[in-house]
């Protein structure tokens, strides 16, 4: 299994949230990948615009990937339990996709055309997180996926 997690802002900029990541990342026992997506943005940019912007930039890696599984991020979205989501994932590679790619949003939320190409949507609940904890609560909810599946003790019910 692959994984790719896009934010359009540098999910591994700061020293704290770079070592927990890390942390998870090693932890880890499938390949992930975080690139680094840079986004032009101008003072005068609307938010629709710099969500378009964005938006534009994390398709262009999407399209790199064949047959991707893409969750977005998003508060608005599906909200699961660690079981649950651990399930998921297994169902959806016993389906035999093997590429899922996470998609967070920037300060101003997903744009349409990313909503659009999602196969689904997953919430860690109501509030709205800075994308940098979302990344590091992701990368804790793969590991503990992981966990799960494998029958290991990780996971406390």
């Amino acid at each position: 299994m692959t994984i790719t997690i896009l934010c359009p802002s540098p999910l591994l900029k700061d020293s704290d949230i770079q070592n927990l990541s890390q942390n998870y990342i090693k932890k880890i026992s499938n390949t992930v990948n975080i690139p680094d997506i840079k986004v032009k943005i101008s003072n005068n940019d609307t938010p629709d615009l710099v969500k378009k912007k964005q938006a534009d930039a994390l398709l262009l890696h999407i399209q790199k990937t064949a047959s991707p599984f893409i969750i977005t991020m998003d508060e608005r979205g599906k909200n699961m339990d660690s079981p649950q989501f651990a399930q998921k994932i297994q169902d959806i590679q016993n389906n035999g996709i093997s590429d899922f790619i996470f998609v967070i949003g920037g300060a101003y939320g997903l744009h349409p055309d990313i909503l659009k190409h999602a196969d689904m949507s997953l919430s860690f609940g109501s509030m709205v997180w800075p994308h940098r904890f979302v990344g590091v609560m992701l990368l804790e909810q793969l590991y503990r996926a992981q966990q799960i599946n494998a029958g290991h003790p990780y996971h406390k019910d």
